[in-house]
């Protein structure tokens, strides 16, 4: 065996090594909480009262799959709720359609449709208020939840 195929053999057996010792620290890290996300309605009427979260702020993100912002904004929510999870739950209400009772009873006209309650469970905003309560108490971290229902200007596209 020469000495370039020893070195060779050497260095390849570091790698191995080295991809052991990582993998394993991967595999005994704690896996980091996921954010406060849950989904309590599918279109039957919903006491919001119930599922504010104590001690969090709390978003109830009206929405439903066939809506396009909808799916812009429930990954940016979601990211700004991972950022603070001590502090911010999101809780979703699927409304299904509009002929459904969730829909009648909150007084849906639009998607999506946010409301926000403090940590004590007082609403403090609703509809396109919460965007700007939600900059107020998370700054620069919900600069995404604002921009991922922008409208475009006329002509941008």
């Amino acid at each position: 065996m020469t000495r370039g195929v020893r070195y060779l053999m050497l260095a390849a057996g570091g790698v191995v090594l080295a991809g052991a010792v990582l993998g394993a620290y991967g595999l005994n890290r704690k896996p980091q909480r996921e954010a406060d996300v849950e989904i309590i309605a599918h279109g039957e009427e919903v006491d919001l009262a119930q599922h504010v979260v104590p001690g969090k702020y709390t978003v109830f993100d009206f929405y439903a799959v066939w809506c396009p912002p909808c799916r812009a904004l429930s990954p940016a929510l979601e990211k700004l709720a991972a950022r603070n999870r001590e502090t911010l739950a999101i809780r979703k209400v699927d409304i299904v359609d509009w002929t459904m009772p969730v829909a009648e009873q909150h007084g849906i006209q639009e998607l999506p449709y946010l409301v926000l309650f403090d940590r004590g469970g007082h609403r403090l905003a609703a509809g396109e208020e919460v965007f700007d309560e939600l900059a107020r108490l998370f700054g620069d971290a919900a600069l995404e939840v604002s921009r991922a229902t922008e409208k475009l200007p006329a002509g941008a596209m």
